[in-house]
């Protein structure tokens, strides 16, 4: 019999303001550091450690769906960025590796649209201590929005702007889809373990997480630059495709119009009639 995936009840509650939704959509990157207790994390190392263990059996033990999908820190963000009744993770895959392993290379995963919207998150928990000699995660901020063939990214090394999620046991990670990363290389003799799993939405977006009434959507920064994406160029190229994603996350999309020039969202200039709808 297929495994049916659960809903989120009504009553979880969001986490995030305006800006931290905002800076989502510019790095479609979110790290939760040590949230999940050291006594789950044990018992899921362990579980892992078993010969024949089966990652996805774990979604459908109810204390890894109490203590790890449904642990309110974790929940505050999934509802935040994917709103009410969201769908938790049907599948699961464990990255486990063992001993020096060499760096994987960089890519995207398959489906991957970079798509200015938010219908999923992809999610990955640690239940061991993470150090850099462990081959931990490189994700690179805001390589969501930026459409690349996976062959060339095979191509890259190491990025400038690349963030390593070197971090303490039970840390959990989200991250937009489309986010460009590799499995960095791995040098020591340890066992890690990395849980990677999907939550989905299941109800139009709209503006309701912790909002703010004040909040200036005609003044709001919506460009990202780091040191892989600099320059003014980069910059400016940023502004459109974070400002499109947000406005799609407040259930907005039909109110987002570009009039072009130096005009919003580079600046609050904006002369078009539907300049007031914001």
């Amino acid at each position: 019999m297929a495994y049916k995936a659960q809903r989120a009840a009504g009553n979880v509650k969001p986490t995030l303001t305006d800006e931290d939704v905002l800076d989502f959509c510019k790095t479609g990157f979110l790290m939760l550091e040590g949230v999940i207790p050291a006594s789950t994390n044990r018992w899921v190392f362990a579980y892992l450690d078993q010969e024949g263990a089966d990652p996805l059996q774990l979604v459908k033990n109810e204390c890894f769906i109490e203590e790890v999908l449904l642990h309110p820190a974790v929940t505050g963000v999934i509802r935040s960025l994917l709103g009410a009744h969201f769908q938790l993770p049907e599948g699961m895959g464990n990255h486990r590796l063992e001993g020096p392993v060499d760096a994987n290379y960089w890519h995207i995963d398959g489906g991957s649209n970079f798509e200015r919207t938010c219908e999923l998150l992809q999610v990955f928990y640690i239940p061991q201590t993470n150090t850099p000699e462990m081959g931990p995660t490189l994700f690179l901020p805001g390589s969501h929005l930026v459409p690349v063939a996976r062959e060339d990214l095979e191509r890259f090394g190491d990025l400038a702007g690349q963030t390593m999620t070197d971090a303490p046991a039970g840390s959990v990670f989200f991250t937009a889809y489309s986010l460009w990363h590799r499995q960095s290389r791995k040098i020591d003799q340890s066992t890690r373990n990395l849980l990677k799993f999907a939550y989905w939405r299941t109800e139009q977006p709209e503006r309701d997480w912790i909002a703010d009434p004040q909040f200036d959507f005609a003044g709001a920064d919506y460009t990202f630059t780091n040191d892989y994406f600099y320059g003014a160029a980069r910059k400016w190229q940023s502004a459109p495709r974070v400002a499109e994603m947000f406005y799609w996350m407040c259930g907005k999309a039909d109110e987002f119009h570009l009039v072009g020039g130096a005009g919003w969202p580079y600046s609050s200039s904006d002369p078009g009639l539907r300049a007031g709808a914001r």
